[in-house]
């Protein structure tokens, strides 16, 4: 009987995991510190910032429950740093005090580990949208120029660039040599001011050829240049 290849990823009945999940190892390390990092704020400086831990994860997770813990803690270390510098070696101030300051340093940690799951994510799943929706918009506007390259016809006929004709498929680019002044205004850095001298001068050059072209005619700032460059696109009349 022949034998059966063994697979690529592993070995049967190994449990061993396969070399894909050994590749994914550095970077599910490198997601778990980006989502609990804060907690060394919690834990490592004996309570003195344990308010700002959660007023980070509540921040960045948009959860009001614990931005109000953040100003618990707060109360609790301003209260512990009050007593102590008046308790003039009084040893009920002293106590009263050391015990704000245990309660928001052990506390405020232990606090901090129950919810240290959630938190993470919470904070992960935002930071994911976030960069999946940059992502997304990245891959239209490239997809768009290739369109714009091999089919122009059927580029100018879905509105290509022409976020101010509705119901047209612009791409998230902006069509500089046909866009209306205020979908010019779109463009990082354009002012009405910019827009109108394109419209100006773009009907008696003829539109322009290139951002650089944009750039050289109306003599814009090379920084100008740059931020329009992502997002403008330059179709001929025919």
């Amino acid at each position: 009987m022949a034998q059966r290849p063994q697979a690529r990823g592993g070995k049967p009945g190994s449990g061993r995991p396969g070399r894909s999940r050994r590749k994914n190892a550095p970077r599910s390390a490198a997601a778990w510190f980006r989502g609990k990092a804060w907690l060394l704020l919690a834990v490592v400086p004996f309570g003195l910032t344990t308010w700002a831990a959660f007023l980070y994860i509540g921040i960045r997770g948009r959860r009001p429950r614990w931005l109000a813990w953040a100003a618990v803690y707060a109360a609790l270390l301003a209260a512990y740093l009050a007593i102590d510098a008046s308790a003039g070696g009084k040893a009920v101030p002293a106590a009263v005090g050391a015990f704000l300051g245990v309660l928001a340093w052990i506390g405020g940690g232990v606090h901090a580990l129950a919810i240290s799951d959630d938190a993470a994510r919470r904070i992960g799943a935002r930071t994911d949208t976030a960069l999946d929706a940059a992502r997304l918009r990245i891959e239209r506007r490239a997809e768009g120029r290739r369109l714009a390259v091999r089919r122009p016809a059927l580029a100018k006929e879905v509105g290509l660039g022409r976020p101010d004709i509705p119901g047209a498929d612009d791409y998230g680019l902006v069509d500089v040599n046909h866009a209306a002044l205020a979908a010019l205004t779109r463009l990082p850095g354009i002012t009405d001011e910019v827009a109108g001298q394109i419209v100006d001068i773009r009907e008696q050059v003829g539109g322009f050829a290139s951002v650089d072209d944009l750039g050289l005619v109306l003599d814009l700032p090379p920084s100008l240049v740059d931020q329009v460059r992502d997002m403008a696109i330059f179709l001929p009349d025919s």
